[in-house]
């Protein structure tokens, strides 16, 4: 490993040039630099946090029916947040990767050099078949905020700076039976209390895309559906996800709706909700709420869970979006507005904030605010 990722930066090096040429060898990814700064209420204990984040993705296409493909990031991190945080570099490997293909090349108190590959993956694609293995992302998720059907690489909605969402050691194998239909099935490879064995059946009906699951998630069975169509002119989809009752763990409901919709003047609005029945319904004494523990049966740590989202393109160059979720029983309320300006056309600049509000010693009150400046290079 500590001879490989050396070499893949000098190679794509060249390669990048190349691929402009030969489309079977094709590579591109970004630079972004992310500073951030979280703070308590009356600006009492500021952190920050410093990251420069690269990515390289690579594809290699030898045949019509082969692909391979191999995508890794790495991350430079240092700062007061490194410094606070205690195993912060234990933090950065993903659950959901049964094989461990990261390297901490700096380890130390206030900084930490980290690569993973999150993506290495080949795929066979036949007639009406294809099959895919390796580190993938297999995307069962519909909604926007929420995913009950995403088995295999729930994501947080906090962490926007990971837009490519987490991947998982599978094979996937996917069957077509009609121009849209098919049915896939997947299987990570792990031990035997993370294994996740599922099969989705996927059809068009009236204009509405449906979808069936069905398998094993971590020693529990678990039976889905989603779909996604419209009502008129506004955009309809929900999930659904039943947990069974098993070896120690509870029965247990996942449920989000959501719905959208374009207005004139390039207004779009969605609105939606998540019910996960095993969630709180009061405040807790103290909200972990930066860091909240997300999993396919933990989409929320809270019981009722609304969201609200308005964003609107100003012009080509610049689009408003602001985000507010709110969990009523437990009264947390988190609000993201983000601010995106396109300085050239593969340079992006972002302002994002994070509030969160809750029950404090004085009641109702602001618990914590993060605000990050992102510079980000495509090439």
């Amino acid at each position: 490993m500590r001879l490989v990722i050396p070499i893949l930066f000098l190679f794509t090096a060249a390669a990048a040039q190349d691929s402009l040429k030969v489309q079977r060898f094709q590579v591109n990814g970004y630079v972004k630099d992310l500073q951030s700064l979280t703070w308590q209420p009356d600006m009492t204990n500021l952190i920050t946090g410093n990251l420069i984040h690269n990515r390289i993705n690579m594809k290699w296409l030898p045949t019509g029916r082969i692909t391979g493909a191999l995508e890794l990031r790495n991350r430079l991190f240092w700062g007061e947040e490194v410094q606070l945080i205690p195993g912060f570099s234990s933090r950065l490997r993903n659950a959901n990767e049964a094989a461990d293909l990261s390297l901490t090349w700096i380890d130390e108190e206030r900084m930490v050099l980290h690569t993973n590959i999150d993506r290495l993956w080949f795929e066979y694609q036949g007639d009406k078949w294809n099959v895919r293995l390796g580190r993938q992302r297999i995307n069962w998720g519909i909604g926007t905020t929420w995913n009950p059907n995403d088995l295999f690489n729930t994501f947080n909605f906090l962490d926007f700076d990971y837009e490519e969402r987490p991947g998982a050691d599978a094979i996937k194998f996917q069957y077509l039976t009609g121009e849209m239909d098919h049915v896939e099935f997947a299987f990570s490879i792990a031990d035997s209390s993370k294994e996740i064995a599922a099969v989705k059946y996927f059809m068009n009906v009236a204009s509405y895309d449906i979808q069936f699951i069905g398998g094993w998630f971590k020693e529990q069975p678990t039976l889905g559906l989603g779909w996604s169509g419209s009502i008129k002119e506004t955009g309809f989809k929900g999930e659904f996800q039943y947990y069974f009752s098993r070896g120690g763990y509870p029965e247990h409901v996942n449920l989000s709706v959501e719905a959208d919709h374009v207005f004139e003047k390039g207004w779009y609005v969605s609105t939606g909700f998540l019910l996960n029945n095993l969630g709180v319904d009061e405040s807790p004494v103290l909200w972990d709420v930066t860091s909240l523990d997300i999993s396919p049966r933990n989409l929320m740590p809270t019981k009722w869970n609304a969201v609200l989202t308005f964003s609107k393109e100003i012009t080509p160059l610049i689009m408003v979006n602001t985000t507010a979720i709110y969990t009523p029983g437990a009264d947390l309320l988190i609000v993201l507005p983000t601010f995106t300006f396109s300085l050239t056309e593969n340079v992006d600049i972002n302002l994002v904030w994070q509030s969160f509000f809750g029950e404090g010693p004085t009641g109702f009150d602001d618990l914590s605010h993060r605000a990050f400046l992102r510079i980000k290079w495509n090439f």
